[in-house]
């Protein structure tokens, strides 16, 4: 069957694959567009898996809630060129939509890229835009909370994705739905509280502080007391760097989150953070 120029712009409509994948695809399926979409496909998908081995790093974060839930998640693509391709913009917005409806027995990544959205699996839908887009693209990490009626959401978005921050409030309030996310999503903190934070953690830094201490002042001749207290006042610096309720708030830096939150009434039930990359570094370290 003859190739015609009108076929391989179709086919080149449908898959936005190259002129030449798409004349290769139709001799290889005599002409038949829907075959040959199917095979431009499977030669995606193949490509794709060859690159399975290149660290997926780049990419973007997505954040977004519907009615009492909400979800985080991070798309990777091997480059930064690619995270502003509009294929890859929309599927970002697909796996936004599919996430939020999806019931609550999706709670992994392995549960959501098999989960069905509109007649396909989401793993397919990824798999479609990756052929077209010529790069490996990874779900790395979702995460989905529930809230009660009377809770509250806030959300931020950094740089476009960059960075996206998710805050589960115990009730509604404006001021800190705005402005906690974008606090959490710059001063990066790594616990809610002190009371949070790993006991082992605070033994393991008050020890290595009342060492370093001992060394420090050992020509002085201080009481013990003094020395743990050293250490003591040292160990409250490093949480109060850590801790997001302890942190100076970001607009006001005279007072502490929790004196803000305080001010506005409001208790943060938990707070959530994803920057693009950031497991794949701490992967490499």
């Amino acid at each position: 069957m003859k190739i015609t120029l009108e076929m391989i712009k179709e086919l080149r409509k449908k898959t936005q694959s190259g002129m030449m994948n798409c004349k290769q695809a139709l001799e290889h399926t005599q002409g038949d567009v829907d075959k040959a979409v199917a095979y431009l496909k499977e030669k995606g998908m193949i490509t794709a898996n060859k690159k399975k081995d290149k660290v997926s790093a780049e990419g973007l974060t997505n954040v977004a809630f519907k009615g009492n839930k909400a979800v985080l998640f991070e798309l990777n693509s091997e480059t930064d060129f690619v995270a502003k391709n509009e294929h890859f913009i929309t599927l970002l917005e697909q796996l936004k939509n599919s996430l939020l409806d999806a019931d609550a027995s999706v709670k992994t990544v392995e549960d959501f890229l098999n989960y069905h959205w509109n007649g396909q699996r989401v793993k397919n839908i990824i798999l479609d835009k990756a052929a077209i887009i010529k790069e490996q693209i990874v779900l790395k990490r979702i995460q989905t909370v529930y809230k009660k009626d009377n809770e509250s959401f806030g959300l931020y978005k950094h740089q476009g994705g960059r960075i996206s921050a998710l805050v589960h409030f115990d009730k509604q309030n404006e001021e800190a739905q705005t402005h906690i996310p974008i606090h959490v999503a710059g001063f990066n903190p790594k616990f809610l509280s002190k009371e949070a934070v790993d006991p082992n953690f605070i033994q393991t830094k008050k020890q290595l502080f009342l060492e370093k201490t001992i060394n420090e002042k050992a020509k002085q001749n201080l009481p013990s007391g003094l020395l743990d207290k050293i250490a003591s006042d040292r160990l409250n610096k490093v949480l109060e760097e850590i801790c997001l309720l302890e942190q100076p708030f970001y607009n006001d830096t005279d007072q502490k989150v929790k004196e803000f939150l305080q001010a506005n009434q409001t208790n943060v039930i938990a707070y959530y953070r994803f920057e693009v990359g950031e497991t794949a570094k701490k992967n490499e370290q």
